[in-house]
């Protein structure tokens, strides 16, 4: 391949040129988007049984669902919620691939369509949800405080309209809808009056309100349709609908007995946007385009439509996923520029001008190439997909520098030009490839990773398996091709132009080698003299830096940065979400005089469009509201302190996006056992050991607050004597107070929604207990008005507001936030020190869980895979050297990186992390990769000298300038991403530049100590050997 080349560098070239050409046109048009899109195995099944109870949610939904879902093996974690009329339970599965997950989502399905037979008839059809993957990348908001909502739907249904015609949007919807409706507001009174029951009045307004087909008539040969008329035409007529007669003979009307309006729904899920009220119009971009080109056409169509819009009413971009795309792809193509400016640069100074072309020729073609398996494999640009290319460029160089360096000393030797570059590169081209492997083998515990972390990563071990392969191709292709045409011969002068020497004898570059080069080689022969004194040294430094390591920290994954951050607000449980709107409201005033602040948008009720792809909305529930804030994370300490001290009545967390799936809390303690009064003691003893942990903050537990509730003890006996059922009671009951929808009120226009027609309490009254009382019901055997306080007692009772089971056991989780500057693993080993002397009563567990469990789980995914890695490269090393010992020696080096690795995370501030032991395996195959460049030389000049010590000094001091430059280039191409890769991408970083230097530095003594050990022992078994012959 090597001599093709050389005798066809015009056929090279142009298949070369063709491939950056391609990549080129490819990457212009390539997907984009901030992060890799993560399938998590999660699901939830949602069940509504309208008036029931948590402790009938759980013994009549929950309970069933459960038994039948925990039949599959597949299942990790299985969580269920029973709250008054709802019952959810949350799926989590085992590490599984994006099919198998889908194949157990099937099952899944099919477990819940066989048990809703058995579930209460009153109870509503349950719900599987499975796909938490898609986000709205754009949210519009549409504002106004003089329109109502139906004026606001108008306007955000033609916006909808416009913006669903680009081609590249999937799906566009509305969010904070409120309907209108009809309320029949029931005047109790006057109902004991006239002794009417609203379940009379309900059936009447239904047989009323009907359009039922005559059938045909034949007249002569035609068949005619006949119709008739009973659909109410307007709310009019819904207002004389007669309901009954009076004692005098004079019918009585619906409007006698009620006050009906046409009125908005009441508003128990409402947006506002900077205390406004809003609607959202949250857009879907498809996949497989570009998405910051789409957001440009989006935006235009926004733009025109401001300029139609009514006056008083406003639309705001709130927060387009395409900026932060933007943003970040243009940060890591900018580190990627720079680390390529960057390693040229070394790489012209250490090897001269012709060298340096030789050897950068290759990064953008072997890029280019990337982009073109990525196009091919349908990848998307992201900042995981780029990040691997800024870690491939020190490996892909290093291909190039060892070729051009062979190529270089033949040339130097005085062979002519094709002869060098032919036995140059075929003389390096098996440690070219082995190192090629080895790098590639050092990726595998990512590609083998399972979870969502393994995931997050996909792509990189993938792009930079690819990337290392071109690299290996282009450096027995491309580099000779290039190195014939642009390298001279000994006789034809140097390979460094006049202002390249200039600049070299200006930094006295040439001198300070000389001086480097002369101090390493006494300092090696020191070395060699006391070989296992050098090995003792470096061993006792890793001693050392693994006593530094819980020093460190532990955190899996950082949070998101970015200029945006989640307020979430939990009011007592109970509240109505006019209290909780009112809580959001002062939260929201207190925003607004935030100078930090650019807007906020708040959703009471339920949660937001899922807007990023770990955001987790709260559940629908009136007590809660989530608010997204767009302003500076620098003041979340600031604004919690404030909200915490201006805001009473709720309890307020304000937290950033997570980069993993979030948990419910950073530090948990489970508490399972049966009897919720005993775990709620436990719970409430637990909350006040930990409520001064330094470190933790809004200490809490999944239980609520208390509360209470009115309880209708139905007395049986003289339900049954007048024939009423227990069931007719809650029905009617959930009727007068929630509200009933008796029928539908056809609209003017067709497109128009149907308007309910909802019959219940007016809501001022519901504050009144004697009302409840004063219900009536018909007697099916009497035929009388019978009111609940003659069949029923009505009793204040403590409310248990959910039942949480974890696992198919009633589970109370007390759970810690982590304030800023505190580390989660500290404060959960603090957590779990306080509490070890806690006695539990019989029956009951405790279990500390939260953020460590991803944590480990994470950890432990990468155990086997790395086994196997290592496994792999030392097969590879055998293959090359043919020894068992030697490849021993070379690998042996990989713990010493871990020195760098470790003082460099202490040094710069960050953790021990996932992105930290990501750089720690992208390192392991460099640094084998300079044992197998140091020990393939040692060997070759062996032979040549007289004593080994005296070849292995030779060998090193001509190996340590490709060394030396593979140093500096990987030092140098990561610095871009150290400064400003973030909390996320520097630790990575860092992890490879400091583990880097220490580990190259000690390389280069410890290689040829041990290798001078391990063959002093051969050399000694062999003489004796010989002895013993000889005898």
């Amino acid at each position: 391949m090597v001599r093709w080349s050389v005798n066809h560098r015009s056929i090279v070239m142009l298949i070369c040129f063709f491939v950056f050409i391609s990549g080129v046109f490819i990457y212009g048009d390539m997907e984009r988007q901030e992060n890799p899109n993560v399938v998590a195995p999660k699901a939830v099944v949602k069940c509504i049984y309208p008036g029931a109870s948590p402790e009938d949610i759980e013994k009549l939904i929950v309970k069933p669902l459960e038994k039948k879902i925990n039949e599959i093996p597949e299942i990790k974690k299985l969580e269920s919620f029973s709250m008054d009329s709802i019952g959810v339970i949350k799926v989590t599965l085992v590490d599984l691939s994006d099919e198998e997950i889908d194949k157990v989502w099937d099952d899944l399905k099919d477990d819940v369509d066989e048990v809703k037979r058995d579930l209460p008839e009153q109870a509503w059809e349950p719900e599987v949800i499975t796909d938490f993957t898609e986000t709205y990348g754009l949210l519009i908001a549409l504002t106004s405080n003089q329109y109502g909502y139906k004026d606001l739907k108008e306007v955000a249904e033609e916006l909808k309209d416009r913006l669903e015609e680009d081609p590249d949007v999937k799906a566009v919807d509305i969010d904070g809808e409120i309907h209108e409706e009809i309320h029949i507001n029931l005047d109790m009174t006057k109902l004991e009056q006239y002794k009417i029951a609203p379940s009379t009045i309900a059936k009447l307004i239904k047989a009323h309100n009907v359009n039922i087909p005559g059938g045909n008539l034949e007249i002569g040969h035609i068949k005619v349709p006949v119709q008739t008329s009973g659909e109410y035409k307007d709310v009019e007529e819904l207002k004389n609908t007669v309901i009954g007669i009076s004692e005098r003979g004079n019918p009585i009307h619906l409007k006698d007995v009620s006050d009906i309006q046409r009125t908005e729904e009441k508003k128990e899920v409402f947006i506002t946007l900077n205390n406004q009220k809003a609607l959202v119009v949250g857009v879907k971009y498809a996949e497989g385009k570009n998405m910051v080109k789409v957001s440009k056409r989006l935006r235009k169509i926004i733009e025109d439509f401001k300029d139609e819009l009514y006056e008083g009413m406003h639309l705001t971009v709130f927060t387009d996923q395409a900026d932060y795309v933007n943003d970040a792809i243009k940060l890591f193509e900018s580190n990627l520029i720079s680390a390529i400016i960057l390693v040229v640069l070394v790489v012209l100074l250490a090897m001269g001008s012709r060298s340096a072309l030789v050897v950068s020729s290759s990064i953008p073609l072997i890029i280019m190439s990337v982009f073109v398996y990525m196009k091919l494999n349908g990848m998307q640009l992201h900042q995981v997909s780029i990040a691997s290319l800024i870690i491939s460029l020190s490996l892909l160089v290093a291909n190039g520098i060892v070729a051009n360096d062979s190529m270089y000393l033949y040339l130097e030797r005085g062979f002519d030009r094709e002869t060098a570059c032919v036995r140059g590169v075929n003389e390096v081209k098996i440690a070219i490839l082995t190192s090629t492997l080895t790098s590639i083998a050092s990726f595998l515990p990512l590609a083998m990773m399972q979870g969502v972390a393994g995931k997050f990563v996909k792509s990189l071990p993938i792009l930079v398996s690819v990337a290392l392969f071109s690299s290996y191709i282009t450096s027995l292709t491309m580099v000779p091709a290039l190195g014939y045409t642009f390298l001279k011969t000994k006789g034809e002068g140097k390979n460094k132009n006049n202002l390249l020497k200039k600049l070299e004898e200006y930094l006295k570059i040439d001198k300070f080698s000389k001086i480097i080069l002369n101090k390493y080689k006494k300092s090696l022969g020191a070395g060699l003299k006391r070989p296992k004194f050098v090995i003792g040294i470096s061993l006792a430094a890793l001693l050392l830096s693994l006593m530094v390591v819980p020093s460190l920290g532990v955190q899996l994954f950082p949070p998101v940065e970015r200029d945006q951050y989640v307020i979430d607000v939990d009011v007592k449980d109970g509240s109505t979400a006019e209290r909780t709107g009112e809580i959001v409201e002062k939260i929201g005033e207190v925003l607004l005089k935030e100078k930090s602040i650019d807007s906020f948008m708040a959703k009471v009720g339920d949660g937001p469009l899922k807007y990023y792809i770990t955001f987790v909305a709260n559940n629908a529930s009136s007590n809660k509201a989530q608010i997204i804030v767009n302003g500076k994370q620098e003041a979340i300490q600031h604004i919690q302190n404030l909200l915490d001290s201006k805001v009473p009545g709720a309890r307020i967390n304000v937290r950033k996006l997570e980069n993993a799936m979030p948990v419910d809390f950073p530090v948990e303690v489970r508490i399972t056992g049966e009897d919720i009064s005993v775990l709620k003691k436990i719970a409430n003893d637990v909350k006040n050991i930990v409520e001064d942990v330094p470190g933790g903050k809004n200490v809490q537990d999944t239980f609520g607050f208390d509360s209470y509730k009115l309880r209708i003890d139905v007395n049986e006996e003289k339900a049954n004597l007048v024939g009423l059922s227990n069931y007719d009671i809650a029905a009617t009951v959930r009727m007068a107070i929630n509200g009933l929808e008796v029928t539908k009120l056809k609209q003017e226009y067709i497109d128009d929604d149907d308007l309910p027609v909802i019959m219940k309490i007016p809501d001022e009254n519901k504050h009144n207990k004697e009302i409840l009382e004063n219900i009536f019901f018909t007697s099916s055997i009497t035929g009388e008005n019978i009111p609940i306080r003659q069949i029923a007692k009505i009793e204040n009772e403590f409310a248990i507001n959910k039942i949480i089971r974890r696992d198919t056991k009633r589970t109370i989780t007390v759970g810690l936030f982590v304030k800023e500057g505190y580390n989660t693993e500290a404060v959960q080993k603090k957590v779990e020190e306080v509490l070890k002397d806690y006695k539990l009563p019989k029956g009951y567990t405790m279990a500390f869980g939260g953020a460590s469990e991803e944590r480990n789980d994470a950890f432990k995914s990468m155990k086997i895979p790395s086994v196997i890695a290592v496994a792999i490269i030392y097969l590879i090393l055998v293959m090359q050297f043919g020894d068992l010992r030697e490849p021993f020696i070379i690998m042996g080096t990989i713990p010493l990186s871990f020195i760098g690795i470790i003082w460099g995370l202490k040094i710069t501030g960050y953790p021990v992390g996932f992105m930290a032991l990501l750089g720690a395996i992208s390192l392991m195959g460099v640094v084998v990769n300079n044992g197998i460049v140091l020990l393939d030389y040692i060997k070759l000049l062996q032979k040549e000298y007289e004593t080994l010590s005296e070849a292995i000094i030779e060998a090193c001091a001509t190996r340590i300038r490709p060394i030396m430059i593979g140093m500096i280039t990987t030092v140098i191409s990561l610095i871009p991403l150290g400064i400003t890769g973030g909390l996320l991408w520097a630790p990575m970083a860092y992890s490879i530049i400091f583990g880097m230097l220490v580990s190259s530095l000690l390389t280069l003594y410890v290689i040829p100590c041990a290798y001078l050990i391990v063959e002093g022992e051969k050399s000694i078994i062999r003489k004796f050997i010989v002895y013993l012959a000889s005898k």
